[in-house]
């Protein structure tokens, strides 16, 4: 069972006591609102802030303090939840009855982790400027190679067009162009500045109950500065007005097709919320959904074609494959197929095998600690308390006219397409 305490102003813990793994696991999140001006700085923070603090001043000696805790693991974690970015660090651990001579785990790591957040290594009232150089050529490697996977690029590039007034159209970790401009000083009055200014979002699972956590990240949380929080939320636009088409040719041997719609419902609306999940179920993410039974296996139109949602902004998007010469009648496939969901000729092959997919995947995030922690962070920004057996229990009863009538309130708002460069 979960159980969520506000620890300081702002700050809340979230923890889920068991005894199913081996490892325990902690999680610290600054919750940020995603803009063009800061998203590049939240997303270089946490690699930076990894490369030393007081007692580990480099990665040398943070590895060391790890190993000695067998092979523990820090890493930083950065997300985006609607119009929410999120960044900080994820700890696993042994848990402490697995430790060979009884010596405590959880209590040093607690330590370690808030000593990271709230005791870099500064020179000059800055960060290490070799440090942040290192990252920030980083964190430009990884954006400048997003173009290297056209399958995820392609949905990129669909969601800026789509949202190109909103901030759901900036990529999770910002881009380039901000980037460049940073520097140890800049970075560092930020980090300031979000320390105190944050929501902070905390989960911990694991063996230890929830009072002894609680008082651990008190004590190594002492030093942390409060302000008054930045208050963040997330634009929903319920419906389409216009279906705007944008192309775009590049080098490529397969064409790249991403199709964006509003979904007309978010998580927050938790009645309708489970039957938009089994409409895009049953219309394109699994092997028994339409866009997989018909326009790839049937009609052969697709190399893959699945549908995905985003559940903070209320947003569907399909993503296929397809040769450069299919760009209409596969597009014109996919909205048909949508069509017939929202007439509601939905079998009982295609409701049953969504329900038993969206089912089984939220029995595996049950078992996942990692899975229980992004779902936590998300309930938390909805202010909602459901679990995922919550939810589960809610998709039991979904019924195909409730998916045909999800599917009704979809509409289409944007085409994207990645087509060959004449030759």
């Amino acid at each position: 069972m979960n159980r969520r305490t506000e620890l300081l102003p702002g700050v809340f813990l979230t923890c889920v006591q068991s005894e199913k793994f081996k490892t325990g696991c902690l999680s610290i999140s600054l919750l940020r609102p995603l803009r063009l001006e800061e998203a590049a700085a939240n997303a270089l923070l946490p690699a930076v802030l990894l490369r030393g603090c007081e007692g580990c001043p480099d990665m040398r000696e943070i590895s060391a303090f790890l190993d000695g805790y067998y092979g523990a693991s820090v890493g930083s974690l950065v997300r985006k939840k609607g119009e929410v970015q999120t960044t900080g660090f994820y700890a696993a651990f042994l848990e402490d009855r697995y430790a060979l001579d009884g010596e405590p785990i959880l209590a040093p790591m607690v330590e370690f982790v808030c000593r990271l957040l709230l005791h870099p290594v500064t020179e000059d009232g800055a960060f290490v400027s070799a440090f942040v150089d290192g990252e920030k050529q980083n964190l430009i490697n990884t954006m400048e190679a997003r173009i290297n996977n056209k399958r995820s690029y392609v949905v990129s590039q669909l969601l800026r067009t789509m949202c190109k007034d909103e901030a759901y159209g900036l990529p999770r970790l910002g881009d380039v162009e901000e980037v460049e401009p940073i520097t140890a000083k800049s970075l560092y009055d930020h980090y300031r500045h979000i320390l105190a200014r944050s929501r902070m979002e905390i989960f911990y699972h694991g063996s230890c109950d929830a009072d002894t956590v609680a008082d651990l990240l008190k004590t190594g949380l002492s030093d942390l500065p409060r302000g008054e929080a930045d208050t963040f939320s997330t634009v929903i636009v319920d419906q389409a007005e216009t279906v705007q088409t944008k192309r775009e040719a590049l080098d490529v041997t397969q064409g790249k097709l991403a199709m964006g719609f509003r979904l007309g419902c978010t998580a927050d609306d938790v009645e309708r919320y489970p039957a938009a999940l089994m409409m895009n179920a049953v219309f394109g993410s699994g092997v028994t959904s339409k866009l997989f039974l018909n326009v790839r296996e049937k009609m052969s139109l697709c190399y893959y074609a699945s549908s995905t949602i985003e559940k903070f902004k209320g947003v569907m998007v399909v993503s296929s494959g397809i040769e450069f010469d299919k760009f209409e009648v596969a597009r014109d496939e996919i909205l048909h197929q949508l069509e017939l969901t929202r007439q509601g000729e939905i079998t009982e092959e295609e409701l049953g095998g969504a329900r038993i997919a969206l089912l089984s995947s939220l029995k595996t995030g049950m078992d996942s600690p990692g899975r229980l922690d992004d779902y936590a962070l998300g309930q938390a920004i909805l202010g909602q308390e459901g679990t995922m057996a919550d939810l589960a229990k809610a998709l039991e009863t979904v019924t195909a006219e409730q998916v045909a009538e999800a599917a009704r309130r979809v509409t289409l708002d944007t085409v994207y397409f990645i087509e060959g460069v004449a030759k």
